[in-house]
């Protein structure tokens, strides 16, 4: 199976689940009293909204910036800062491109940032995966938060929530997950005795050597600029303010809505509307389409006694509002760099993993 068809397999696959999760989210939907709910909304709140929404990746571009700016670099060329603009049209690029094509958001937006700034592809995504880390730990840390704030609750989460996945985990029978993971270890076993024993003309180490080790090199580089980086202070105060906003961005909308007085909603329980939204955006959807809603509106209707049509309300708007927003501003991104949304997808599509610091 050729990659670019194990890659059409998968889009479809992504598409197939997000269609599968709307359908469960909007069952049984009233779809008249979902138009009142928004028909009755402030809109006055939209601009505060979008503007913290962009502020967000502003942030996110400013932390990625410091992180790039910690590579290393080869001391016979002039290092090439990479400006805080270009790092925020790779941002917003690569939200685009996960509406359409799931997890390829990130790596668009390091071939974006590698191509205008002409520095390693690979050391650019070993900076995605440290700001992906950083995000990770916040929203561990945030997800054990909500033991403690929905302690009373959690009896609700377990049976509308845990319950059944673990029932699915449950049909995955153990003996079978077992022969597959000593199969994958018996393989990666098996080929670095072959490496260790074949001689410099093998074609696996030449395969090593030439092509993975400067990968492997140039990747644990993007890696180690946490580490590097001597703007610690401004890497975690971006990441406190990137969840901030985060957390304004689903508050907000309640106050649109006018769901805040009727539910009894505050800002602590936007915090934790957000944290149980963020859990569906990791869903390999495209766009957190479908796992967003399913879990957001299953969230206000069972834990905060929110009626359904407001909920649905609530979930379409901030979804909808949000990919409208990052898809125009990632296209005028794209014109304001001079390309195209075709040379972009073209980009991250034919990047591979041997590409070496240009």
């Amino acid at each position: 199976m050729s990659p670019k068809t194990r890659t059409l397999l998968a889009q479809l696959g992504s598409f197939l689940l997000a269609g599968g999760l709307l359908y469960f989210a909007l069952r049984g939907v009233d779809f008249q009293a979902v138009g009142d709910a928004l028909r009755s909304a402030d809109y006055r709140w939209l601009l505060p909204i979008g503007i913290i929404l962009l502020l967000s990746h502003v942030l996110r571009a400013w932390r990625w910036q410091m992180l790039l700016e910690a590579l290393p670099t080869d001391p016979n060329t002039t290092p090439q800062r990479v400006s805080l603009k270009t790092a925020f049209y790779s941002v917003m690029i690569g939200y685009m491109v996960n509406y359409a094509a799931p997890r390829l958001g990130e790596v668009a937006r390091s071939a974006n940032l590698a191509r205008q700034a002409r520095i390693s592809f690979t050391g650019v995504v070993g900076t995605v995966v440290v700001e992906r880390i950083l995000d990770v730990i916040v929203l561990a840390l945030g997800l054990s938060s909500l033991l403690w704030l929905l302690a009373d609750q959690f009896g609700i989460l377990n049976d509308v929530f845990l319950s059944p996945l673990r029932v699915q985990l449950e049909r995955i029978p153990a003996v079978g997950l077992l022969v597959l993971g000593l199969g994958m270890l018996g393989l990666l076993a098996l080929g670095g005795w072959y490496i260790a024993r074949s001689d410099d003309s093998s074609v696996i180490r030449r395969l090593w050597t030439q092509r993975l080790r400067p990968l492997a090199v140039s990747f644990r580089d993007g890696l180690a600029t946490l580490i590097r980086t001597p703007r610690r202070v401004g890497l975690v105060s971006s990441t406190l303010l990137i969840w901030l906003c985060y957390v304004l961005a689903a508050y907000l909308p309640l106050l649109m809505l006018n769901m805040t007085t009727p539910y009894n909603l505050s800002f602590v329980d936007g915090w934790c509307i957000m944290l149980l939204g963020a859990i569906g955006v990791a869903i390999p959807s495209p766009g957190g389409i479908g796992s967003f809603h399913f879990i957001t509106i299953e969230s206000l209707v069972n834990l905060y006694g929110v009626a359904h049509p407001d909920a649905v309300a609530y979930a379409v708007f901030v979804h909808g509002a949000q990919m409208i927003l990052y898809i125009a501003v990632g296209f005028v991104c794209i014109l304001l760099q001079g390309a195209s949304l075709r040379s972009v997808t073209t980009d991250a599509a034919a990047t591979v993993p041997h590409e070496e610091s240009p």
